[in-house]
């Protein structure tokens, strides 16, 4: 049986680029590279290769020039990619974000676009949505010309809806985390540990999280709880010096090898954020047996519901503080509870294997010539 070949198309790879995309694209392909049925090459900026792994066929080009304007450059990048692509035999190209958008023509019926988080469509302010119209123009035209377009579910799946005149073009297929399956015990602690784990920056929503500290203190409640703030970013020198809490710990970068120990000191993780696709932290607290307190926004509420921790509303450090006292009044059983629905969650349905799984049938769904507007 002959394999079927897919071709990823991406702007990085994880860790020689950092970001949700590029640790998406990494962790799928790897994944995907242990079915003996799949033939894989990878299109991506880094010379010299970045898999350490015979399988995955790697075809490196100029990367983006960040100095340069950004939308010109992703124009110019794609068109490189395109320039590869007309060298290959394909059955599925996956373009992940922008990546294929010259000579689309060529490749729309074998083409899934996956645009993540769809960010120019989620933009905060005037400044950011002027900003963002191009991106969307742009984007709106891609989709419409591919044969299918990737989404990682919720509201996300309401804006492609909105912007794809074909619907049945549409997939939802989330994210993924590689499972906790050691058994650890987690640590009784004395006070309530909170954890929040991303970029010090204003839509992670750090401001917030601050903001709710105040209301949590100004009610009497923050004192039983410790904080625990991981990442770095803009804001974080300002929050840094700004801390005027002694329960809240601002630990910095947390490199890769001290993530598992930095979830498991936790009792509950929580990501006031403005806007996501499917926040890979958010994964990562649950496979290791962590509640979560999540803004509803992208497609967060996939993955928190009233099993596992609290959806609450964007931009509103009200909703957090009163979500943190809800969990600090439950007993100690039902918080365990939560956290073993949150890892139940996982297991069910975002395990890198299961997300791959879900992509090869789309990939057979295409290969076989799926039709196009």
């Amino acid at each position: 049986m002959a394999k079927s070949k897919i071709v990823f198309c991406t702007d990085g790879i994880y860790p020689m680029a950092t970001g949700g995309m590029q640790k998406h694209s990494r962790l799928l392909i790897e994944e995907l590279a242990k079915d003996p049925e799949l033939d894989i090459t990878v299109i991506h900026p880094h010379p010299g290769g970045v898999f350490n792994n015979p399988v995955i066929k790697e075809i490196g080009v100029e990367g983006i020039q960040q100095k340069n304007n950004y939308l010109l450059e992703c124009y110019r990048y794609s068109a490189r990619v395109a320039a590869a692509l007309k060298t290959l035999s394909f059955d599925v190209v996956y373009s992940q974000g922008l990546c294929v958008w010259a000579e689309i023509n060529l490749f729309r019926e074998k083409l899934i676009i996956n645009p993540h988080g769809l960010e120019p469509y989620q933009a905060i302010g005037v400044k950011n949505k002027l900003i963002a119209i191009p991106f969307k123009i742009i984007f709106n035209y891609l989709f419409n010309k591919a044969t299918a377009v990737v989404s990682l579910g919720g509201k996300l799946t309401y804006i492609l809806s909105s912007r794809i005149q074909q619907k049945s073009k549409i997939y939802v297929l989330p994210n993924g985390v590689h499972p906790v399956t050691e058994v650890f015990t987690k640590k009784v602690h004395k006070k309530i540990v909170v954890l929040f784990f991303a970029r010090f920056a204003h839509n992670k929503g750090i401001n917030i999280l601050f903001d709710a500290l105040e209301e949590l203190d100004k009610r009497g409640e923050l004192k039983h709880f410790d904080f625990v703030l991981g990442g770095k970013g803009p804001l974080f020198e300002h929050y840094k010096k700004q801390n005027r809490f002694e329960n809240v710990q601002i630990s910095g970068f947390i490199p890769d090898e001290a993530v598992p120990v930095f979830y498991r000191q936790g009792d509950v993780f929580i990501l006031p954020t403005l806007f996501e696709g499917m926040p890979t932290v958010v994964l990562e607290a649950m496979t290791n047996r962590l509640p979560v307190i999540v803004s509803d926004v992208g497609a967060t509420a996939e993955l928190v519901n009233g099993e596992n921790g609290f959806l609450i509303r964007k931009n509103s450090a009200m909703d957090l503080a009163d979500a943190l006292a809800k969990f600090k009044n439950l007993d100690s059983n039902t918080k365990e509870i939560m956290g073993l629905a949150s890892q139940r969650m996982i297991m069910n349905k975002f395990t890198w294997q299961k997300v791959a799984e879900k992509h090869k049938q789309l990939f057979y769904t295409i290969g076989q010539g799926r039709p196009t507007i």
